[in-house]
């Protein structure tokens, strides 16, 4: 029989790889090939025909052959361990040969493989194993071919089956040309038999319900009517590189009382053995209050294994009822102070009447711990020292067998604060200052209290008659004290805990410039600060005017008096929010923490007047091409000159009369200053010391002028209609004006001369209805523009 197919599909190996795991080309799972080289292995000569060659380091030889002692007929027998394959099934057998000498190619190949009888001790040509089948014959024209292969069919699957731990194959040449020289050959003595095998998946173990070991043996119980299973599925199959196959999932479940309801979940790929498997029921199949069970076995891509063992659950999907009542005589919830932080209380949790409540989950701040009723629908108590004083909640849940969980229960209480209180004899000492504590009780007995310096060790003082004690401390700025009390039973309290951040800040002083947020001297006043120490031993100062400020002037450093304290000259120059900040410095180079103060210079700013153009008022003054007179006043001393200037002009100067004013005279300029907007004018003075003021800011309104405009027919809100003719009155308010400059609907201007009493008239009729607009300006010969008048008309529809 040729093997080409069956190579093809099997393995791919050479002879002499006998004993190594071979995996088929193309496969991911791991089903055993395995190319075995035989135990042992024998010859037999009709030359010598009461003798066997056993193990021969030579060639097998098959068939007729000669040499110097003449004509010679031999047949090979080769046996093969199969012991490893029982329990497994056999999917595909091969047996392959290697020819090393053929006596005639020309003579076509004509060997056949027989299994046989185990090879005795005594065997030989005349007593050879006896033949039990011809399984196989090679053929093919390759001569003398370096690989033969073929099929064996079920021989070795039924060896194995039948309990045998060896095989034995015979080589020979078919009996009719056995004794014909050109047919003999020369194989390989260790050719390969190739058996592809698979195990049986393992039962699958482990299994759980919804995450619950089905091992545990209790009764089972699930909160869904859709739980998932899980199981651990296994195969003794293991590949060269300790792979193993891929294996396969499927679950049954039924009602414990109704088994011919059992229905099969679709299969489950869980990968590579050992894996696990995953099942879900689907929604409907399952009812609350029902119990069921369920199994589950493996498949790898060969063969099934048994199912496993059944895990019985039961579905209660229903929560408990009603939550649980928490009680407690250590810590009642009655509004009123109990116990302390740290101080254990009894708190019982009751099931509220739910039968199968069969523990509880409780904290702070979310239910996290666990405890378990004595028995189903029993209570449970815990020993509860809180963590801290003051208000708390403790959240209560029951859980039933299930898990189902029940409402919350907010059980709230107040933990009496304690902790001993401290006094402080010192709250202003200063650095290196001691401080004096006293420690009072929070607690009735007190007879000790354990406090902890900084990081020095806690030392335990104890306490008065009066239940006070008394301790010195000299701290540095951010040390901190921690003190606890306990009384005559050994109950301890609370903690409470003293910060000592020592203020080391230097005092800053002036008479000229307060610090509360109200104006000081003006700009240009000389005055003064004074630097005073908050730490033994200053002996400098380093102090800033305006850091980061557009007035910042450079770090000074000066050096203390006698008494530490210092007094420095300042000048402002600018008005409003200034500042300064200092630290001193002892002989030691210890530095003060840093201090700093805003102060605000009042300014010195000169003030302006106008009769024509009134600061400030919204109805404005003056008007298009009328000049008006500005009066500047001084606020500072001695004043000389001023400079000033309008709107976005130039700037200009003037200097000041004997009492320190000055007027100065503005017209508007039309392209720089519109008819009814807003001006601004700027304005500072320089007095004879070279002091130059902050800059005055002040702004008035230039008055429009602009004509007034009546209709006999279209004065709003009364309307004409479409075609209507009416005469619309122009009244000039700008002195000089000799001509109306105007516009209906954004048309090309038009003009109109100025009567001789300052009016003028025209007719218009709209061609259209609702809204249409008229704009109207006056200008005198000189070319100078009123501002615009808005006049809206309404045509009625038509």
């Amino acid at each position: 029989m040729s093997g080409k197919r069956f190579v093809a599909g099997l393995v791919s190996v050479v002879v002499g790889l006998a004993g190594a795991v071979v995996v088929a080309p193309g496969a991911a799972h791991a089903t055993t090939q395995r190319a075995l080289r035989p135990t042992s292995w024998v010859y037999t000569d009709s030359r010598t025909p009461s003798k066997a060659y056993v193990n021969q380091g030579s060639d097998a030889p098959v068939g007729a052959w000669k040499d110097t002692n003449g004509k010679h007929v031999s047949r090979s027998y080769f046996t093969y361990d199969i012991s490893t394959y029982k329990g497994q099934r056999i999917i595909a057998t091969g047996f392959i040969i290697s020819e090393t000498q053929a006596n005639d190619c020309g003579k076509a190949r004509s060997l056949q493989l027989w299994t046989t009888d185990p090879v005795a001790a005594n065997a030989s040509w005349n007593r050879p194993p006896r033949e039990r089948a011809k399984i196989a014959t090679f053929g093919g024209t390759v001569c003398p071919a370096s690989y033969l292969e073929a099929e064996l069919g079920n021989a070795v699957s039924n060896a194995v089956a039948a309990g045998k731990k060896t095989i034995t194959f015979e080589l020979r040449v078919a009996e009719r040309l056995e004794g014909n020289v050109h047919y003999g050959r020369r194989v390989e003595h260790d050719p390969g038999l190739i058996i592809k095998a698979n195990s049986a998946p393992g039962v699958p173990t482990q299994l759980t319900v919804d995450g619950r070991s089905c091992d545990a043996g209790a009764p089972l119980y699930t909160t869904t009517t859709t739980p998932t299973f899980n199981a651990l599925l296994t195969d003794p199959d293991v590949n060269a590189t300790g792979g193993s196959d891929y294996a396969y999932g499927t679950f049954a479940v039924w009602p414990v009382d109704r088994p011919q309801d059992r229905v099969e979940l679709p299969e489950y790929w869980a990968g590579v053995a050992p894996a696990r498997a995953w099942g879900r029921v689907p929604e409907g199949l399952l009812q609350d209050g029902g119990t069921y069970a369920f199994a589950v076995r493996g498949r790898d891509d060969a063969d099934v294994s048994p199912w496993s063992e059944e895990c019985r659950f039961t579905v209660d999907a229903t929560r408990p009822a009603q939550p649980p009542v928490v009680t407690s005589a250590d810590y009642p919830s009655d509004g009123e102070q109990h116990g302390g932080p740290g101080i254990p209380g009894t708190i019982t949790f009751s099931a509220n009447g739910v039968a199968d409540v069969a523990g509880y989950r409780y904290g702070e701040g979310y239910p996290i711990q666990y405890i378990a009723a004595p028995v189903l629908g029993g209570s449970a108590s815990i020993q509860f020292a809180p963590s801290r004083s003051g208000p708390m909640t403790l959240y209560v849940e029951s859980l039933d067998r299930a898990g189902n969980v029940s409402d919350t229960v907010y059980y709230q209480i107040f933990v009496r604060f304690n902790a001993p209180g401290i006094d402080d004899a010192d709250p202003g000492a200063w650095l290196g200052d001691p401080h004096h504590l006293t420690f009072r009780p929070n607690m009735s007995d007190t007879v000790s209290y354990t406090y902890q310096f900084d990081n020095d060790a806690a030392q335990t003082v104890p306490a008065g008659a009066d239940g006070t004690a008394q301790v010195t401390v000299t701290p540095a700025s951010g040390a901190v004290l921690t003190v606890y009390s306990t009384t005559a039973s050994g109950v301890k309290s609370g903690q409470n805990s003293q910060w000592f951040l020592i203020d080391t800040r230097p005092i800053v002083e002036s008479a000229d410039w307060p610090f509360d947020g109200s104006p000081g001297a003006p700009v240009g006043t000389a005055g003064h600060f004074t630097l005073k120490p908050h730490m033994h031993g200053v002996v400098e100062y380093t102090y800033q005017f305006n850091q980061y400020q557009e007035d910042e002037r450079p770090p000074q450093t000066v050096a203390a008096g006698p008494d530490g304290s210092v007094t420095i000259p300042y000048t402002p120059t600018s008005p409003y929010g200034q500042s300064i900040t200092v630290i001193s410095r002892t002989a030691d180079g210890v530095e003060s923490e840093e201090t700093g103060w805003a102060f605000y210079p009042a300014s010195i700013a000169p003030t302006a007047s106008s009769a024509d153009y009134p600061l400030g008022d919204g109805d404005g003054g003056g008007g298009p091409g009328i000049e008006g007179a500005f009066v500047f006043r001084p606020t500072a001393a001695n004043v000389v000159s001023y400079a000033y200037k309008f709107g976005a002009g130039d700037e200009q100067t003037v200097t000041a009369g004997a009492d320190g004013t000055a007027t100065v005279h503005w017209t508007p300029d039309p392209s720089a200053n519109p008819p009814g907007g807003w001006v601004a004018l700027l304005v500072r003075s320089t007095s004879a010391n070279g002091l130059v003021s902050d800059w005055g800011y002040y702004s008035f309104r230039v008055k429009s002028l602009e004509p007034t405009v009546t209709s006999d027919v279209y004065q709003w809100p009364n309307g004409g209609s479409v075609g209507q003719t009416g005469t619309f009155t122009f009244t000039a308010h700008l002195s000089g004006s000799t001509e109306f400059v105007y516009s209906f609907d954004g048309e090309p201007e038009r003009t109109i001369p100025v009567g001789a009493d300052g009016t003028a008239a025209v007719t218009w009729a709209p061609q259209s209805s609702y809204s249409h607009a008229l704009l109207v300006r006056s200008r005198t010969a000189g070319g100078l523009n009123s501002g615009s008048a808005y006049f809206s008309i309404w045509v009625n529809p038509s």
